[in-house]
Parts: structure tokens; sequence; C-alpha cells
């Protein structure tokens, strides 16, 4: 009997200091280094650029493509009582999903950025009050430039696309008149306001883009303490005859639409 229960004893012993001594081996691993590779683990199953968009619950996740642009164009703008053509310089950015949401179709939004520089102009003024004609001929440097910064939303299939846009605008334009001698008179002014509009266009094999936009407005504003006479147009009176004169505010509603043509390349 004692033999027995001592072989059990020993039996115990042995079993208990196995256990501690493999416990004792195995290394604990660190959890910023089981992140790490959990999180390696996940992005590896993504291309490279793409946004992942998801949720675990459900377990479905979107892949997008992320496009930038650098874009070229010209455009003809209609405001107020005046016209104007420009060369535009701008940017965009927007993402495209690669699932097709349906028949065919993919998603895209993003941010346009346009600068027109305006380099001719035709029409009156907006901002004197006998509304004479804007000098053409007999100008120095340009007309004005603007910033376009539209939000973007539309569909894509096959290289054919759809937009809408809303967004801001801001334009800084230079009015020109004529004088019998001396140097013309010019008065600079600024209008802003919300803008919304659409446009379509075509990529060819997502390395250029060929479209058209509209944009149009329910009425920018023309602010007053942002208009300027230079001493020439002082001394001609026209700052008599500003239409801010009377008004001794900003002018409200004045007419904007813009169409433009670009090409962008796309990287």
């Amino acid at each position: 009997m004692k033999k027995l229960l001592f072989v059990l004893m020993a039996s115990s012993l042995i079993g208990v200091t196995g256990v501690y001594a493999a416990t004792k081996a195995t290394p604990k691993r660190n959890p910023i280094s089981n992140i790490n590779q959990k999180r390696g683990a996940v992005l590896g199953n993504f291309t490279k650029g793409s946004i992942v968009d998801g949720t675990r619950s459900t377990g479905s996740v979107r892949r997008w493509y992320l496009f930038s642009e650098g874009v070229l164009g010209s455009s003809y703008t209609m405001l107020g009582k005046s016209q104007y053509v420009s060369a535009d310089i701008g940017y965009s950015t927007y993402i495209r999903s690669i699932e097709s949401l349906f028949g065919g179709m993919s998603l895209m939004a993003g941010t346009e950025i346009s600068v027109p520089i305006y380099l001719m102009t035709r029409g009156k003024s907006n901002i004197l009050s006998d509304e004479r004609p804007l000098e053409t001929k007999e100008t120095e440097g340009v007309a004005g430039y603007g910033l376009q910064l539209p939000f973007m939303a539309g569909l894509e299939y096959k290289g054919f696309y759809i937009v809408g846009l809303v967004g801001y605008t801001w334009l800084y334009m230079k009015d020109t008149y004529y004088a019998a001698s001396g140097a013309n008179p010019t008065a600079n002014t600024l209008y802003d306001g919300l803008i919304f509009g659409g446009g379509m266009g075509y990529k060819i094999s997502n390395v250029v883009n060929i479209g058209v936009r509209y944009i149009t407005s329910n009425g920018l504003t023309n602010r007053m303490n942002q208009t300027k006479f230079d001493d020439r147009a002082i001394a001609e009176g026209l700052d008599k005859q500003s239409k801010f004169v009377n008004r001794n505010r900003d002018i409200y509603g004045v007419d904007y639409q813009r169409i433009y043509f670009f090409l962008s390349f796309i990287f």
C-alpha cells in the first residue's frame, strides 16, 4: 500500500513539473505585434491605392478607386449684362466604386476645382448706373479670374459618365471703360454665391477625360465693400455713378451661367 501511494505521488509531481516547464518555455506574444499582423492580413486583401468601405456586422466590403485629374479647358461665362471667354485650369479628385451598383454602372463622387482666367470680354457694365459698354480692345492684363469649388456625384458606365454639381464660386472681375484720352478707367469688383449644374464626359482607358459642364446660380451677389475704382475712374467721376451709391448695400441676384469644355489627364 505504501509503495502504491509513493508511485501516485511521484507521478503527480512529474506531471505538475512538466506543465510548469511547458508554460515557461512558451514566449508571450507582443500585443502590438499581434495587432499589426492582423491588420496586415486584412489590408492584404485589397489592391494598393483603394479605399475600403464596409462594416464587420454584415461582412460586406466595398472597394473604391481613387482618381486625381489635372484639367485644362475653356469656358464661356454670362455674368449679368457682360460676357467673358476664359482659359481654365483645374484639379479634380474623386472616388469610383469598383463593384457595379446596378445595370453595370459605378458610383462616383468627389470635388472639382476650377480656376477660369478671363481673357476676352464684351457687353455692358453691371456696376454703373448708366450700364455703359465695357472696353474690349484697349485693356491691360486679364479681365478677371475666378474660383469654382463644387461637390460632384454621378454614375459611370464603360467610360461614359454623367454628374451633378453643387458648390460655391468667387469671381474677381476688372471692368475697363473707354476714355477719349489718357488711360482707360477701371474698377475691380467681386461676385460670389452658391452654384449648381451638371455635366457629362467620356474617359479613354482611364488616362484622358473629355468633358463638358454647365453651371448656373439663383443669382450671385456683387459685393459693395469689394468694389474699388482706380484713380482714373475716380477722376472721371465713375465712383459717383456706381449703383452702390443709391443702394448703399450689395447687389443681389446677378445672373450667372457658365459652360466649359475641358481635357484632363488622370493620374
